[in-house]
């Protein structure tokens, strides 16, 4: 059994890119298996769970996660996202591991932002806003430190004590903070936005994105959640995670029920872009977007590099359950 505070100690946000990039590549190969996500929407309490097994064939890893979302938490002094995940031997069903999720799912979509920006974003991207300043945020600017060399960084989020704490807890010595006033403030200089706000009504506007800007959308995780104007999706060049999940419960979900967007629209998964079936980025201008709703087999592949590593250091409480 892992906690959060061990995991923490020897599982950085560098082995997390390195864990997703390969299981996007093994989603591309078709060597994996993740059904849909089961949702339990808990109205009453303001808030729902997910289970979310997956398995990676390379890997000999099974894993399921059982996750909440209750955006109130913060009221409470508890996160608004908590997680367990149980990793399984496939050979034989033995529980392998329990081990907490939450720090797992904050780094894995940190992560996910990282390494689809590798492939969409310019390689010279220098200015980062951030549309939201929880956990997400921070994970999302510690994953792209690791790709590019962030020298100025744009905070919004409608509480400013929030971008401020964010600010201190971040801040080094060769990057620019800037608080904006307003999202159209905090976007229009920069060369890789992250979204992640609990939003259902698009606020992020076509017309204060710069060419060549990058968008990771990771708020819209949820059926009826949208950040975006469906006009970026409509001339952007849009990347889902999955194309199953991402119209169900993505970013891109609203604009197609509503008919503003369709299939044709949707230009790739990662999973085709890592493995070279597609090209990333091809033009300076050209407006990208990943759609990241977070897949199970991200949660597999960083379970499995969690306890592969608490095995070598010896970290960790033995537990018989069987």
């Amino acid at each position: 059994m892992l906690d959060r505070a061990t995991i923490e100690k020897f599982f950085k946000i560098k082995d997390a890119i390195g864990a997703v990039e390969f299981a996007f590549k093994e989603y591309g190969y078709g060597r994996t298996q993740m059904p849909s996500k089961i949702y339990l929407h808990l109205d009453k309490y303001a808030g729902d769970f997910r289970a979310m097994p997956g398995y990676i064939e390379r890997l000999k890893s099974c894993a399921v996660k059982w996750v909440n979302v209750h955006p109130e938490n913060k009221r409470k002094g508890l996160p608004t996202v908590m997680a367990v995940i149980i990793l399984s031997d496939p050979s034989c069903g033995l529980p392998l591991c329990i081990m907490d999720g939450t720090y797992a799912t904050n780094v894995r979509t940190g992560a996910a932002g990282a390494v689809a920006a590798k492939y969409l974003a310019r390689k010279n991207s220098c200015v980062v806003a951030l549309i939201g300043c929880g956990v997400q945020a921070k994970t999302q600017l510690l994953a792209l430190r690791e790709i590019f060399k962030i020298q100025e960084v744009r905070l919004w989020d409608k509480d400013k004590a929030v971008c401020r704490r964010l600010q201190k807890e971040l801040q080094q010595k060769n990057e620019t903070y800037v608080i904006a006033a307003h999202p159209k403030e905090c976007v229009e200089r920069a060369d890789i936005i992250a979204t992640t706000t609990p939003s259902r009504k698009p606020f992020l506007k076509y017309e204060w994105l710069k060419p060549g800007a990058h968008i990771n959308a990771i708020g819209a995780d949820a059926k009826g959640k949208e950040e975006l104007d469906p006009r970026i999706l409509k001339n952007a060049k849009v990347v889902v995670d999955s194309w199953q999940q991402a119209s169900h419960s993505g970013e891109i979900n609203v604009p197609l029920a509503k008919g503003a967007i369709s299939r044709k629209d949707i230009y790739a998964d990662i999973g085709e872009i890592a493995i070279g079936k597609k090209k990333g980025r091809i033009g300076k201008e050209e407006i990208t977007v990943f759609d990241s709703t977070g897949l199970a087999i991200q949660d597999v592949a960083i379970a499995h590099a969690v306890y592969i590593s608490a095995l070598r250091l010896h970290k960790g409480r033995w537990v018989a359950l069987v």
